[in-house]
């Protein structure tokens, strides 16, 4: 099977790789799990250290890592140097992680310290990461692996691959140790999934996706556990063996402005929030909520701000956004844009696409939709784009009547990754942290924090199992270890 990588903007083919079949992929999850011993020989700080120098390299290869984000991604050269120094400096800094994994000692109710809690690596893992990120979030699954001793086969996506092969090619010309209880999967998701879920080696399974993707991958996964009912002893036993599923989906984020706030300051922190990497971003602000008291005054600002964005070749270190992803999200720009007109919403700025018939250069003007608060109280029957997540340049603004309406609306949503509040009232600010529904609350903060201390994750549809994590943490389990050798060795002697 061979695969084509176009420059999303010019549509050069800019490699055409081999990518895996079946046999070459089950033959690479039998390795890495053949070398986790290698792992294993290695402690948490050696492992550090290690990775520490991959970010070292990284840092030596940059102009070239750059150039293939942007070409492969679409991504603009601006955005794709904070992706880098997103993974680099998580590298570089992961020591940090070590408060999560280090032995925990427990006291017991009569104050005696027997036992302790010991964190153990799952076993191997198998990776999917998303189209929009070609080298962070991939070099993120790798890299918590390494880190806590666990074997991994990424797999980034086919429409990108070029950027994380050239990352572990890095890592394999330094001779990183343990890097045999490492590989890529070249191949599409479809099947690869079905191989990852079908495959025993394979312990954990993380995966960067869309709600509706993940919950796919489950309905395939208990598929594969009804085929393997044993009825034998006259009841149903399932004979395949469990796997830990960790899901990092969609983002449906509310940004909450009330009327007490910089509105020009606040405005440009949103757009950069709302269109960085053409909207393309799990985390991206999508549902704008702003107080009635401001809100014709915001929109002159938020307006503003919106037509300064530039939009054109993404190796420009000018250009805000870069071209789309792929046919697929320009349709679907189009579609909730042209849902939101049959509920007579207004349409600010935008709603026009740059489309050369190809499936490269390809653009969807930054967009901003007014939608009503009153067809945001029922999901079933609201907006498309108020409802599901825009994974593109296209955004809605509704009016809140107070703080209550404010936080109802941004609660009106099946996701809960990040919420945003921007506000100078102290007593406000702490009814934001408690009853906005989201696992990452962020209170008058500027936009795209995501060093290595930011937690990722969400609730209802944005992540499964619910909550805010760093992945090293879910990576492993925890053994409870009871020693009761210094009050019962004599007695046993």
């Amino acid at each position: 099977m061979s695969i084509r990588v176009k420059n999303k903007y010019t549509g050069e083919i800019i490699d055409e790789i081999t990518g895996d079949t079946k046999e070459t992929l089950s033959s690479k999850i039998k390795n890495a799990h053949r070398n986790w011993a290698k792992l294993k020989d290695m402690d948490f700080f050696e492992r550090a250290k290690l990775l520490g120098k991959v970010a070292t390299r990284l840092r030596f290869k940059k102009k070239e890592l750059k150039k293939l984000i942007v070409a492969e991604g679409g991504l603009p050269i601006k955005y794709s140097e904070w992706e880098l120094a997103i993974v680099t400096n998580g590298f570089k800094f992961c020591e940090w992680y070590w408060q999560f994994l280090e032995d925990k000692p427990l006291t017991n109710m009569d104050g005696e310290q027997f036992c302790r809690l010991k964190y153990v690596p799952q076993g191997l893992a198998a990776c999917i990461s998303p189209r929009n990120t070609p080298i962070s979030l991939p070099l993120y699954q790798m890299g918590a692996n390494y880190l806590v001793g666990n074997p991994a086969i990424v797999k980034p996506s086919t429409a990108c691959p070029l950027t994380m092969r050239m990352a572990f090619d890095i890592m394999e010309d330094m001779q990183l140790p343990a890097l045999d209880g490492f590989n890529l999967a070249i191949a599409p998701g479809e099947w690869a999934v079905n191989e990852f879920l079908k495959n025993e080696l394979v312990k954990t399974f993380l995966c960067i996706s869309a709600s509706h993707t993940a919950k796919d991958i489950l309905v395939r996964y208990a598929k594969i556990l009804k085929k393997s009912v044993d009825k034998s002893m006259g009841i149903d036993m399932y004979t395949f063996p469990f796997k830990q599923f960790i899901f990092e989906c969609a983002g449906n984020d509310a940004g909450i402005i009330m009327d007490d706030v910089n509105l020009e300051q606040v405005a440009k922190w949103n757009v950069n929030a709302s269109y960085t990497n053409s909207g393309q971003q799990c985390f991206s602000m999508k549902r704008i909520i702003v107080h009635r008291d401001i809100y014709d005054d915001y929109i002159e600002c938020l307006i503003k701000e919106i037509e300064n964005l530039k939009y054109g070749d993404p190796t420009d270190p000018d250009v805000d956004i870069g071209p789309l992803g792929s046919r697929k999200i320009l349709m679907m720009m189009e579609v909730m844009v042209e849902d939101a007109l049959k509920y007579d919403c207004k349409i600010y700025t935008g709603g026009e696409k740059i489309d050369p018939g190809e499936d490269y250069g390809l653009f969807y003007k930054p967009t901003l939709v007014e939608i009503g608060p009153e067809l945001c109280e029922d999901l079933t029957k609201a907006p498309f784009l108020w409802r599901e997540e825009a994974f593109g340049p296209v955004r809605s603004v509704t009016k809140a009547d107070d703080l209550k309406d404010a936080i109802r609306l941004a609660n009106a949503s099946n996701y809960g990754m990040r919420a945003v509040a921007y506000t100078s009232d102290l007593k406000n600010i702490e009814i934001f942290k408690t009853q906005l529904e989201s696992a990452n609350i962020y209170i008058n903060a500027k936009p795209m924090l995501t060093d290595i201390s930011v937690a990722l994750g969400g609730i209802k549809d944005s992540s499964w199992p619910a909550g805010a994590r760093y992945y090293p943490q879910d990576l492993v389990f925890a053994k409870y270890i009871y020693d009761g050798t210094p009050a019962n060795l004599e007695k046993i002697k």
